[in-house]
């Protein structure tokens, strides 16, 4: 075995997900990886031998029979199912299922199996979300249909719904950070031509999320867009936490979006953006979205700061950032966001209106945490690395990949008892913009 093979085990070893070689007649003759532990507790060299179809439920086995017939085919077949190994509960599978042809005939079938109960339970949390949205929707308009007054009735509106929007709010986020791990996963594939395969599974089912969740989030717009044309009948209070709900769904909107664009049903949509009236736009929502134990100041030189980028992924790789230093910070201080130009010595080139001289638009966050240690600091962009509990490791590898398909970099400052502060730096666009005129 050369070095390049023993790499290559390596990797295929140490992978979450369950890889299988069946012959021809759907026999088990080669397992690897660590997710195949749940479907042999007792060691997975017994599945060696053992005829695939049986480890599925009886009432699952014509389905899987029927999918290896089409992959015997020559067809790369995938599918989502369920299972219970012994007692345990049932977890849902991703599957897909590649013929490997040698010789103009089927030789052997290579199977990746990926646990995806997770997303599944996700999945099923937010139709219960909206259905309980739906049910107070309705009932909310029953009332407004009886009211006296229109004024009445919608103070009577934001009473009852304060706290399940408030709810609802709090659930969004936790739903943002979920999809965001599975939006970071298309750039880490990629750039992993050997997990190709796999990664077009996952963007089957990320692209059925992404269409539910955006079918979701336009009741929600509807209902905040009826509360903002009655705007004049609200106390500046209400206003306020409509602005803020408002501006969380075109968040979230924006969020569908990157996922379509994984699935690649949607592409990033670059264009001419100020990098100062986004980060300004940002920052306001941002204040609300990170607590208000967190501040955040601004600082911004004057004048346009023009830039060519996919303005969603921006904020999303900002928001990953304003997370870390919260997070740096446990939870309480002032985050620093500085955005202006300056003048590198190198060219950046192979973007609409660069041109030489080398003028960069940047922008920065710092915090007043702990400091990175250098040895987490040489692994940071690093996908699937983490130091948090919980965590995927994803966050900053998307900003990362958001950055360089902008053609700019990121610059790391880090101080131990002082802080740290990343630097996010883009080609600053030389070509006509619309904004500012």
């Amino acid at each position: 075995m050369n070095e390049r093979d023993g790499r290559y085990r390596q990797f295929v070893e140490a992978s979450s997900d369950c890889m299988k070689e069946l012959d021809r007649d759907g026999t088990i003759r080669f397992v690897a990886g660590l997710g195949c532990a749940a479907l042999a507790p007792d060691g997975v060299e017994r599945l060696i031998g053992t005829r695939w179809l049986d480890l599925w439920p009886l009432e699952a086995r014509d389905m899987v029979a029927r999918v290896l017939d089409r992959a015997a085919s020559g067809e790369c077949v995938d599918f989502v199912g369920a299972r219970r190994i012994g007692e345990g509960p049932t977890r849902w599978w991703e599957v897909t299922v590649t013929p490997v042809i040698a010789d103009d005939a089927l030789d052997h079938f290579v199977v990746i199996s990926r646990d995806v109960t997770e997303r599944v339970e996700l999945q099923a949390s937010l139709e219960a979300i909206i259905e309980l949205l739906q049910d107070r929707l309705n009932e909310t308009v029953a009332r407004t249909a009886n009211a006296t007054t229109r004024y009445g009735t919608l103070m009577e509106r934001l009473e009852s719904e304060h706290g399940a929007r408030q709810a609802l709010e709090s659930r969004l986020t936790s739903v943002r950070e979920q999809l965001d791990m599975a939006n970071q996963a298309r750039d880490l594939a990629e750039a992993s031509a050997r997990q190709a395969q796999k990664q077009q599974a996952i963007g089957q089912l990320v692209s059925g999320i992404a269409h539910d969740f955006n079918n979701m989030l336009q009741t929600v717009i509807v209902s905040l867009s009826g509360l903002q044309d009655e705007a004049e009948a609200l106390t500046p209070r209400h206003r306020r936490m409509v602005t803020y709900a408002v501006e969380g769904a075109r968040h979230a909107t924006a969020l569908t979006r990157r996922l379509l664009a994984f699935a690649r049903n949607q592409y990033a949509q670059p264009e001419a953006v100020d990098l100062g009236d986004l980060v300004a736009a940002f920052a306001d929502f941002a204040r609300h979205a990170l607590g208000g134990r967190v501040g955040i100041d601004v600082l911004r030189q004057p004048g346009p700061l023009p830039v060519w980028v996919d303005r969603s992924g921006v904020e999303q790789a900002l928001m990953n950032v304003c997370l870390n230093a919260r997070d740096a910070m446990n939870g309480f201080g002032q985050i620093v966001m500085e955005v202006g130009e300056r003048i590198d010595s190198q060219r950046l080139s192979g973007h609409p209106g660069e041109v030489e001289g080398a003028r960069q638009v940047f922008v920065s966050v710092a915090d007043g945490g702990g400091g990175i240690p250098e040895e987490v600091r040489q692994r940071l962009f690093e996908p699937y690395f983490t130091t948090k509990e919980g965590g995927s490791g994803l966050g900053l590898a998307q900003v990362y990949g958001m950055v360089a398909q902008a053609g700019g970099g990121i610059e790391i400052e880090s101080e131990a008892g002082v802080g740290t502060r990343i630097r996010l730096v883009f080609p600053r666009y030389a070509g006509p913009c619309a904004f500012g005129e």
